[in-house]
């Protein structure tokens, strides 16, 4: 996948924030004040790359109606059918073409991965599952486990029965995230009953010995 970061310039350290979380799910993201060279012709090199991105982000901000170009990129977005995920930096809403979205309103000093989720979701819910168990494996401590597998479980009725072996296998063997009290008590009991069968013998018993420790 690929994105196009639509911002007023006064807006630009956020869009880096945004582009580095986009990057870490391994999404190429497009933002102008980086990517843009001095010699080139900015408007065309826009529209070029506005014509390539799969995903549309503009960064909402009292500002961002003010700039002409931004109100165009968003309706240029909107017509070419892009995923659309409006990110508002102090409550405004997106407007024009793109006044059917609901935007998401975030802090511009601490941007969260999860804010970006839900309308990758609309692009693509199996990416999204697959970055996700990749965050949970990766959980460190019980508290981020528990933030993480509260992330995905709007989606688990979406995953496949690949995706939902490779989530038993991470949580049974991340001992943050198995022994994490919302874990252990509310997220994998009812994962593990419906889904225990995927699982080796095993790999199966152990988990139902740690979780039972917490009923």
């Amino acid at each position: 996948m690929y994105a196009f970061l639509s911002y007023q310039t006064a807006d630009k350290r956020t869009a880096g924030k945004v582009r580095g979380l986009l990057e870490k799910l391994g999404i190429n993201a497009f933002l102008a004040h980086e990517d843009i060279q001095v010699s080139h012709e900015w408007r065309a090199t826009i529209l070029e790359e506005i014509g390539k991105a799969d995903i549309f982000i503009p960064i909402l901000s009292a500002d961002y109606y003010k700039s002409a170009w931004c109100v165009q990129e968003s309706g240029i977005a909107a017509f070419k059918g892009l995923c659309i995920i409006p990110l508002s930096l102090d409550g405004s809403i997106p407007q024009g073409f793109i006044a059917h979205i609901q935007s998401t309103k975030v802090d511009p000093d601490n941007i969260q991965m999860a804010s970006l989720f839900p309308g990758l979701a609309k692009k693509d819910v199996c990416f999204v599952i697959d970055a996700l168990i990749d965050i949970i494996k990766g959980s460190g401590n019980y508290r981020s486990a528990e933030a993480n597998f509260e992330s995905i479980n709007p989606y688990i009725d979406k995953a496949t029965d690949e995706q939902l072996l490779k989530l038993l296998k991470v949580s049974a063997a991340n001992g943050q995230v198995l022994n994490a009290a919302l874990c252990a008590r509310k997220y994998l009991p009812p994962l593990l009953t419906a889904n225990g069968h995927l699982l080796d013998q095993e790999t199966r018993e152990q988990m139902e010995k740690t979780l039972a420790r917490y009923t």
